[in-house]
């Protein structure tokens, strides 16, 4: 398992300033010239024969930045179209490594174009939790220079290997919310939703973010553009943040279960972008699915859990009961009615499911669970719950407490009370 972390350094002198800013310019141009000679260049290797004499002699770096660079643009170049316009510097085991001052100072070591030089680092919380993963077994491998001079560590650590478990998770996710399902012992443990706040918060980040535009454009452009960059940073930690959690509480819920985990192999979403009108990529973006994949995959491995992808097609759209196919079933935005057998329930539940079922086809669902999917009382098709985990009658709203009551009984005892009040009062 590979992970990065933020390492924090203090201010360099000017000199060093302008030793890492060489060091960058000339990987950044190595990237570029490896990325024209990709024309007839069928593997990572034929590449490095390619670029690396031409790159020793041309740039005068140590050998090991010429073979990140043609590797770098190895890794990129289904990404990259028209040029890059920035670039990372990879320092492995041979160009980095930590040392200390004669005071006790961490210092980060850099074998740079010409010459070595030392960074200090800044003892925050950053370079705490660097130490921490370094006890725990971790294993520095390289170190990421960005174009900010911005550096990140890049750790290893082996972890056991992952057993396989007796029951599925199907994982489904949307615009407005991920979707799971857990079957086993031919029945449905358990369904549940996750990630409805974070497509609310999405909603309201992106109607913020329209106003401030239009102000920008007409009012004030300084100021707005100010508050546009602070509002993207805070939205896309959040986001971020908001994955690590939903990741972290799904393997829980797996684990808890006994359950593998299967997703939908979603690939070239990006390319697709294009196909799709503004509103449609907009909702595409409240939950990204790269992301949550990665810190799913990343949070299972760490944990023992195994993850597997299954085919994508028309997860929405069959019955899994009588296995059905059409668009004739979606009878709504978020409903699900099979036209052959009369199964109902939320599409996104119903993907879920079928992902289940498509990562254990031997799991046989019984036909009693699914004679209906919704709840009782006024709950909504999209709830936490179903008619079979025990879902209570809400409480009255708001209106129906507010209702009055005009049964005959009612209107009776409401006249007998006017006629009793009237006795009492005196002639005018």
């Amino acid at each position: 398992m590979q992970k990065c972390l933020p390492l924090n350094l203090l201010e360099p002198t000017k000199a060093k300033e302008r030793l890492l800013r060489e060091t960058y310019l000339s990987f950044f141009g190595m990237v570029e010239e490896a990325l024209n000679r990709l024309d007839g260049v069928k593997s990572r290797a034929e590449l490095h024969n390619e670029t690396y004499e031409d790159f020793r002699g041309k740039y005068r770096v140590a050998s090991q930045l010429a073979i990140e660079a043609a590797s770098y643009a190895w890794s990129i170049r289904r990404t990259v179209d028209k040029g890059i316009g920035k670039c990372v510097v990879r320092f492995d085991g041979r160009l980095f490594s930590f040392q200390e001052t004669r005071k006790g100072n961490p210092v980060l070591s850099l074998r740079l174009n010409h010459s070595r030089i030392g960074l200090p680092i800044s003892r925050d919380g950053a370079y705490r939790r660097l130490r921490e993963h370094l006890k725990e077994g971790w294993k520095a491998t390289s170190t990421i220079m960005k174009r900010s001079h911005k550096f990140l560590v890049v750790l290893r650590k082996e972890m056991p290997r992952p057993t396989i478990r007796t029951n599925t998770m199907g994982v489904d996710m949307n615009s407005s919310k991920i979707a799971v399902s857990i079957i086993g012992n031919g029945e449905v443990l358990k369904q549940a939703y996750f990630g409805r706040d974070l497509s609310t918060r999405q909603f309201l980040f992106e109607e913020r973010r329209a106003k401030l535009q239009e102000y920008r454009d007409t009012v004030s452009r300084g100021k707005a553009g100010l508050k546009l960059k602070r509002l993207s940073g805070k939205q896309r930690n959040y986001v971020r943040t908001t994955m690590w959690q939903m990741a972290n509480q799904i393997v829980k819920l797996a684990e808890d279960l006994d359950a593998n985990i299967a997703i939908e192999g979603l690939e070239h979403l990006r390319k697709r972008k294009g196909e799709w009108s503004r509103k449609s990529t907009r909702k595409v973006n409240r939950i990204p699915y790269g992301f949550f994949r990665h810190a799913l995959k990343h949070v299972a491995e760490r944990e023992g859990v195994i993850v597997k992808e299954t085919r994508p097609n028309y997860t929405s759209q069959t019955c899994p009961r009588c296995r059905h196919m059409g668009r004739q079933n979606w009878k709504g935005y978020s409903y699900f009615k099979c036209v052959r057998c009369g199964y109902e329930a939320d599409r996104d539940r119903t993907a879920s499911l079928n992902i289940a079922l498509r990562a254990a086809p031997e799991v046989a669902i019984p036909k009693p669970y699914f004679v209906s999917q919704i709840p009782k009382g006024d709950a909504p098709v999209s709830g936490h719950v179903l008619q079979d985990e025990g879902v209570e009658r809400p409480r009255q709203t708001h209106h129906e407490l507010q209702a009055p009551d005009f049964s005959q009984e009612k209107l009776t005892s409401i006249f007998l009370r006017i006629d009793i009040s009237s006795s009492h009062i005196a002639p005018s």
